[in-house]
């Protein structure tokens, strides 16, 4: 092996070695059942990527694990719709990882009111611990932008939680399109 391929491998091997965990730990926090394909995946692109890895990587590579677990989201999406199509269903759903928590508070309630979009801005700064750099880098927007998308996101996440403790004391509130939000 070349010195320059040498070189390469090593760079990638401390890449691997410094980030693989909080990878995992986001591709298992979202499904835990296909986090070792989304960490190959990832890898794998950055490996081909190599030369394109920022100072900061960790938020670059949640980005690459962000868009490969979408895609295989997309996928099985897709797969399942040909599937319901073809073959009559028994009503036997396996449910995704938010439907499969059991702890069901206020937080939780209001948490699954959100959009996808907001959820995941959400979870990407309190899961990931990224800072707007770090978000900007991981949803593929500017700084500002993904300032934004976190300020609203909490202030949708606030009144879902408001909206539901006034439901719990039996107060009547109409629902708008508050949570609806982008």
């Amino acid at each position: 092996m070349s010195q320059d391929g040498q070189a390469r491998e090593a760079r990638f091997t401390r890449l691997y070695e410094s980030h693989h965990s909080a990878v995992r730990a986001y591709a298992w926090r979202r499904g835990p059942d296909t986090a070792d394909d989304v960490v190959a995946e990832t890898f794998t692109l950055a490996w081909q990527r190599l030369e394109r890895v920022p100072t900061e990587p960790l938020p670059w590579l949640i980005g690459i694990a962000r868009n490969v677990r979408l895609n295989h989201e997309r996928g099985e999406r897709r797969r399942r719709d040909r599937e319901l199509r073809s073959v009559p269903t028994d009503g036997d759903d396996t449910p995704s990882f938010m439907e499969g928590l059991e702890a069901r508070s206020s937080l939780t309630d209001a948490f699954r009111r959100l959009s996808e979009r907001d959820r995941e801005v959400l979870l990407l700064a309190a899961w990931e611990r990224l800072d707007r750099a770090g978000l900007a880098t991981a949803l593929g927007c500017s700084k500002t932008a993904a300032g934004v998308r976190l300020h609203r996101a909490r202030g949708r996440l606030a009144d879902a939680l408001s909206l539901i403790e006034a439901e719990s004391d039996g107060i009547s509130v109409p629902h708008g399109g508050v949570l609806d939000g982008n």
